[in-house]
């Protein structure tokens, strides 16, 4: 009996070591997991904020080039009626319409064109088949 008992201590000594190897392993994997998506949330919420705040300068940026642009245009005008003569003034304003009144009139054909030649030539003709 002795060594029935010794054999049997030693199955259960490996079975529990088993349980708790397999245990600790999984608490582990659990930890390790549980920390990868704690940095990963971390890293999320970093990279909305960046990009919160490139979207908050990128429209910062788009409203100077606007002021800028609009300065600019005004600069232009009032420059340009200050150095311009004034017979060069109004000369993109009736260079447009400077023919006729109405330019789809001169562009209009007086008849339309036809989709034949006249005579036929005769290559698509059934005569000419081979064979």
């Amino acid at each position: 009996m002795t060594e029935f008992t010794t054999i049997l201590f030693v199955l259960i000594g490996v079975i529990v070591g088993f349980v708790a190897g397999r245990a600790t392993s999984r608490a582990g994997d659990a930890t390790k997991l549980h920390n990868e998506l704690t940095r990963s949330r971390k890293e999320l919420a970093q990279y909305k904020r960046e990009m919160g705040d490139h979207f908050a300068s990128t429209a910062i940026m788009l409203e100077q080039l606007d002021e800028h642009y609009q300065r600019l245009s005004n600069h232009i005008s009032e420059q340009s009626q200050k150095l311009l003569p004034p017979q060069s003034a109004n000369l993109f304003k009736n260079e447009s319409h400077e023919g006729s009144s109405d330019p789809v009139q001169e562009s209009a054909p007086e008849s339309q064109p036809l989709d034949y030649s006249g005579e036929p030539s005769g290559l698509l003709s059934d005569k000419n088949k081979l064979g």
